[in-house]
């Protein structure tokens, strides 16, 4: 429902209609955020981001494509810039940029909505799992099981082939499952990605 709401609203804005740009906001601005929260633990350098993504999303509106699915848009438009934003850090502190400890997966606040002490078990280990994962595979999990993005736009956000994208997908629950004696991974990744309730 979301999905094809979010594919009118973004038709409308890229058609002038500025309401559509405000309910384009108010339905995304939140899973942005927390999207955007994963690349940097700064709140601000994030808003700023946020700030800067939505001022060129409305001035170059008229360069927008109205096929695209929004949030994939709007996901690699925000990495790009909070990606740009660290470089340009890096640099002014005259130390290398890496992209190694980037992506940040926490939900251990989310945690306490699990009841069963057995999937709190599981989503824990989990967790110290992904910690183990690159970043890259770290992304592509998130962007996979949490945000339901499918591969191409998967691929396409990030730079790399589809192929390359499933590949890594294979291996990080390969990798994933070879630590988790046997548990059923499926169950694991819906427990530890769940949409929790506001």
């Amino acid at each position: 429902m979301e999905n094809l709401q979010g594919r009118i609203f973004w038709k409308a804005f890229i058609n002038g209609d500025d309401r559509a740009f405000e309910d384009i906001y108010k339905l995304y601005v939140d899973r942005l955020f927390a999207f955007g929260m994963k690349y940097h633990a700064d709140r601000d350098l994030v808003q700023d981001c946020l700030q800067d993504l939505f001022a060129n999303l409305y001035h170059y509106r008229t360069n927008l494509n109205p096929d695209v699915n929004p949030i994939s848009y709007l996901f690699a438009s925000l990495r790009n810039t909070v990606l740009t934003r660290l470089k340009k850090e890096q640099r002014n502190q005259d130390s290398p940029y890496t992209m190694a400890n980037t992506f940040q997966l926490e939900w251990s606040a989310e945690m306490t909505w699990i009841k069963k002490e057995e999937d709190k078990h599981l989503v824990s280990k989990l967790q110290r799992m992904i910690e183990l994962l690159p970043a890259r595979q770290r992304e592509i999990i998130y962007l996979k099981f949490n945000e339901e993005l499918c591969y191409e736009e998967i691929a396409k956000m990030l730079e790399i082939s589809v192929p390359t994208c499933r590949t890594l997908v294979y291996r990080a629950i390969k990798q994933l499952r070879e630590h988790l004696e046997n548990a059923p991974l499926a169950h694991i990744l819906c427990l530890f990605f769940r949409k929790f309730p506001d």
